[in-house]
């Protein structure tokens, strides 16, 4: 009987694992199913939004407001980990992922097994790990020049503009999903507002602020970094950050993720980065993006660095926000992801859709790394920064648009520049993201 809910994924995972081997997994409980209405509005603005082929065709789809955020994510919290309570206590280790309906759990490989013979698991499934490519550089005295003292890609979006009329993203909170981040780094100094490390299995890891590679200063560096040696090197350099150590290293399990997206969104946070992903469509990203939308967070994730014809998650779930890379002339980057996903699983819902949504500047970015220095990285891991950073502008300049991602991903799309086809296209999702017009947008929203 416990056998039969060892799924083949499972049990693939560990071939070869000895009984008495410690080994992580995911365990899914007797839950309700999420409200079907619900699904059907998100479905039908999903829909509605891959057919538009105008900015004024995503612009009117805003005709109500979200706020129900809160009020959803107490009541998911509550109800999935009180579920999962027996659970958890019968586990060796546990942790509650309510975000994705699922108790992450380690043992050794019998422990495990001999837990799924309890009478409230419906399945065990693998922990898969999830990564940062190997960030390609570019020699400082090869990138483009800086523009009126930022660099290409703060200029390029027009973020400067959005600073000197509308907001610098004060009293925004971005949820940093990433290797960690240098704060004694000049440019991120008192940047970092809450910082937490986590386990293989989401549990909480005491440590200092740090980085255990560059990559999250780096990215951090591009949402809020302040000024550093004469160049704006962030989008939005009034906003704060919660940062989750999620990848040691570069690489980190799905647990440790969602136990960072949860705790973010616990923090307060209104839009949460993640520059990670794995290729390929997964239905594991399905729910914790879709509760991480309805409880009133924007979700920015990059879609992969493997070129035309790929995509990789949570970048190409429909919920997220997913980030192609352009380069300074505006072309997209050979290396970034998009294709059309074709009826691939959305809950009950069978989809077929475009990534990316929206592209950003991810070619040659300058931005910070542990030193403290500079360096210009390349990768959609770079690009979708641009974009968390210009949700958290929009944010600031319209805070009522806060708690409502719905409403600040229509504003973010409506206003791109439109590069390639009409609508969505595999290279450049809607188009190029444009912070300057979005924030006039979100003015004229009220």
């Amino acid at each position: 009987m416990a056998d039969d809910k060892l799924s083949a994924n499972y049990q693939e995972a560990v071939k070869g694992v000895r009984s008495d081997k410690a080994v992580t997994a995911l365990v899914r409980t007797k839950l309700p199913e999420p409200d079907q209405q619900v699904l059907e509005q998100v479905q039908s603005m999903v829909q509605a939004e891959h057919l538009a082929t105008r900015r004024s065709d995503l612009l009117g789809q805003i005709t109500r407001r979200y706020g129900e955020g809160a009020a959803f994510r107490a009541n998911v919290e509550e109800t999935t980990t009180k579920a999962q309570t027996k659970v958890a206590e019968a586990a060796p280790q546990a942790c509650s992922l309510w975000l994705a309906g699922a108790v992450a759990v380690s043992g050794t490989r019998k422990e495990i097994e001999e837990l799924a013979g309890h009478d409230d698991v419906v399945s065990v499934e693998p922990n898969p790990v999830f990564q940062v490519p190997e960030p390609l550089q570019t020699p400082l005295e090869d990138t483009p020049e800086t523009v009126d003292g930022s660099t290409w890609g703060v200029a390029k979006i027009g973020a400067p503009e959005v600073w000197g009329g509308f907001g610098r993203g004060e009293r925004v909170l971005v949820g940093h999903l990433d290797t960690g981040v240098d704060d004694t780094h000049p440019a991120l100094a008192g940047k970092v507002t809450f910082f937490q490390e986590f386990d293989s299995i989401g549990n909480l890891v005491a440590s200092a602020t740090h980085d255990s590679a560059s990559h999250g200063t780096h990215t951090a560096g591009t949402i809020v970094g302040r000024t550093f040696r004469g160049v704006n090197i962030g989008v939005a350099p009034e906003a704060r950050l919660a940062s989750a150590l999620v990848l040691p290293g570069g690489s980190g399990s799905f647990a440790q993720i969602i136990a960072g997206m949860q705790w973010a969104i616990g923090q307060g946070a209104h839009v949460i980065n993640m520059s990670l992903g794995a290729l390929g469509y997964s239905t594991i990203w399905n729910l914790p993006v879709l509760n991480a939308t309805l409880a009133g967070v924007l979700v920015v994730a990059s879609i992969g660095n493997s070129g035309q014809g790929t995509s990789g998650g949570p970048g190409n779930d429909p919920l997220s926000l997913g980030v192609g890379a352009t380069h300074y002339l505006d072309h997209v980057a050979g290396f970034s992801s998009g294709q059309t996903l074709v009826s691939v699983p959305w809950f009950n819902f069978t989809r077929t859709y475009i990534k990316p949504d929206i592209s950003a500047p991810g070619v040659s970015v300058v931005s910070s790394v542990p030193g403290p220095g500079l360096a210009a990285f390349n990768g959609t891991s770079m690009a979708a920064p641009h974009v968390a950073g210009a949700a958290a502008l929009l944010l600031s300049t319209e805070p009522t648009l806060q708690g409502d991602p719905f409403t600040t991903r229509a504003v973010l799309l409506g206003t791109i520049e439109d590069f390639g086809e009409a609508g969505r296209d595999q290279r450049f999702g809607f188009g190029r993201l444009d912070a300057q017009s979005a924030a006039e947008q979100a003015v004229a929203l009220v």
